[in-house]
């Protein structure tokens, strides 16, 4: 197995586990990863993302590419569609709230995985790097729209570019993250922010994801529709009911006992 998926009660705990190769991603850990995200979907309301090791993940596994290289028939575009990109997508459509708890380095591909989380967390030892420029390639796995959106487009010119290293206190201050922890503390903490949100609206937070992300790439006029579309669909809801009920009764909401809605078949 190169991902290890555990729950600890309503958070799923996915591992990335190649640790000899500082998880870097080939065709069984991308496969597993996104089975993994959509067991998290059926049978958990949080999800942690983490690695093995001393790595989060070092992108992508250049030796799945063999001789291909040395030889110039290296097909790229091919592993993008049928590798990486799945694995993103995943991420993007998980139907639970997911946080990366970034344990090591992460570089390349692995960013587009830490960024496509809803939530970073990332222990003080910890570092980013885009890596693609030093092997003579282009950002990918949504690191082209991912950076721009979180830390601006100068930023991400010189993240790129430069190719040098993130460490874990400028990512906190430039937005690459949200919470920087101890090593030793990371996934404990990473688990208590789980479980906070696995006490949330699940329903919500995934609709939430997808209006901001969506709202990125489109005008105003079309984000308001959208806001308007997702209301109506989740107004009423058994989620937006106890959610009121709770907040006239003043008391905590217990969004566990409500039903959920899938979001997977609505459009954008």
């Amino acid at each position: 197995m190169a991902v290890r998926y555990e729950q600890q009660g309503d958070v799923a705990v996915i591992t990335l586990d190649r640790p000899e190769v500082y998880n870097a991603i080939d065709r069984r850990l991308a496969f597993e990863l996104v089975e993994a995200i959509e067991r998290a979907g059926e049978e958990a309301r949080a999800a942690v993302v983490t690695g093995a090791g001393k790595a989060f993940c070092a992108g992508a596994d250049l030796a799945m590419f063999g001789e291909a290289i040395d030889t110039g028939q290296l097909d790229l575009a091919t592993h993008l569609v049928e590798v990486f990109h799945p694995v993103i997508e995943g991420m993007l459509d998980a139907q639970v709230p997911t946080i990366a708890a970034i344990n090591g380095v992460v570089a390349g591909a692995g960013m587009g995985i830490a960024l496509a989380s809803d939530l970073r967390v990332i222990s003080t030892d910890a570092y980013f790097v885009s890596a693609f420029i030093g092997i003579g390639l282009v950002p990918d796995s949504g690191s082209t729209w991912f950076l721009p959106q979180l830390v601006g487009l100068s930023r991400a010119m010189d993240l790129t570019l430069t190719n040098r290293r993130v460490p874990a206190d400028e990512a906190l201050r430039i937005g690459l993250v949200h919470r920087l922890e101890e090593s030793d503390d990371l996934l404990a903490r990473a688990l208590e922010w789980a479980g906070e949100l696995a006490d949330g609206p699940t329903t919500a937070y995934v609709a939430t994801r997808k209006l901001l992300r969506d709202a990125a790439g489109s005008d105003f006029a079309t984000a308001l529709r959208a806001e308007k579309e997702m209301q109506g669909l989740l107004g009423g809801s058994p989620e937006n009911r106890e959610g009121v009920r709770a907040f006239l009764e003043k008391r905590k909401p217990d969004f566990r006992a409500s039903e959920e809605l899938d979001l997977s078949e609505e459009p954008t």
